[in-house]
Formats: structure tokens, C-alpha cells, sequence
């Protein structure tokens, strides 16, 4: 069976020089995503970050690694982590004055087989759209 996937293509105001910034300031995101702390240096091919979500005590990591990363055009990052998986593929085009911005991600968790991870892929895309849109804006 496949590993749940999900595909977000949206339209971001400015050239992708400057949203390739926005996008992958990891202050950005910690920022953007709710019980989200980002920590990591910067982002090449082999560098790695951790994104922190939880209340106080209680949370998780989520350890990513740096696999391509081409500015301003293509990028992909692998959930390394013990608690989440998948991989995340984004390619960014010119549109106009705009940038077109496409992100493609796998994603599973411990525990949870891939058959009941699908379910949750129509909340995991809206969550992730929200963050993007917030991350890409000016």
C-alpha cells in the first residue's frame, strides 16, 4: 500500500527569490506554526533541523534533513525522526509578478499503519496550507 500523500500548489506575492526566503526562515515557522518551535542552522544538503511541537513537557520532535536544496527553485527535506516520517518535495516558479509554489510531501507516524494515516491526510494538508500561506506571505 502506498504511503499517505498530499499535494499543495498555491500562488505567492513577489518573486521566488524572496519567497524561497520566507519559505525556509526557520523563525518564519516557528512564527507560523502553532506549539512550534524551529531550531536548526543553515539550510544546505546535509544540514538538519528540529521542529519542537507540544505544551511544556509534552510534545515531540519532528528531526528533518536537508536532502536537495537549490535556491530559489527546488528543495527536499526527509522526516528523520523517531515519532515522524515522509518526505517533502518543493519546487517554486516564476508567475508573473507572483510564485508559483508546489509542495509535495509523504508522511506517516510510529505506530500508525499507513491504511489509517490516509484518513488523516485532508486535515494534514489543511494544516499545512494554512502554515504555508502564513510562511510565503510579505
Amino acid at each position: 500500500m502506498a504511503t499517505p500523500a498530499f499535494e499543495i500548489d498555491l500562488l505567492a506575492p513577489g518573486p521566488p527569490e524572496a519567497v524561497w526566503e520566507r519559505l525556509w526562515d526557520l523563525d518564519r515557522h516557528t512564527a507560523a506554526i502553532p506549539l512550534t518551535t524551529v531550531h536548526g542552522g543553515t539550510l544546505r544538503p546535509g544540514a538538519s533541523f528540529t521542529a519542537r511541537t507540544g505544551v511544556g513537557p509534552v510534545g515531540f520532535d519532528d528531526d528533518m534533513e536537508v536532502v536537495e536544496f537549490d535556491p530559489p527553485r527546488h528543495a527536499v527535506i526527509v522526516k528523520v525522526g523517531r515519532v515522524l516520517h515522509g518526505r517533502i518535495e518543493v519546487d517554486l516558479r516564476p508567475a508573473g509578478p507572483d510564485t508559483r509554489v508546489r509542495w509535495r510531501q509523504t508522511f506517516g507516524a510510529a505506530g500508525v499503519p499507513d491504511a489509517l494515516a490516509r484518513y488523516a491526510a485532508p486535515a494534514v494538508r489543511a494544516g499545512y496550507l494554512t502554515a504555508l500561506r502564513r510562511l510565503t506571505r510579505p
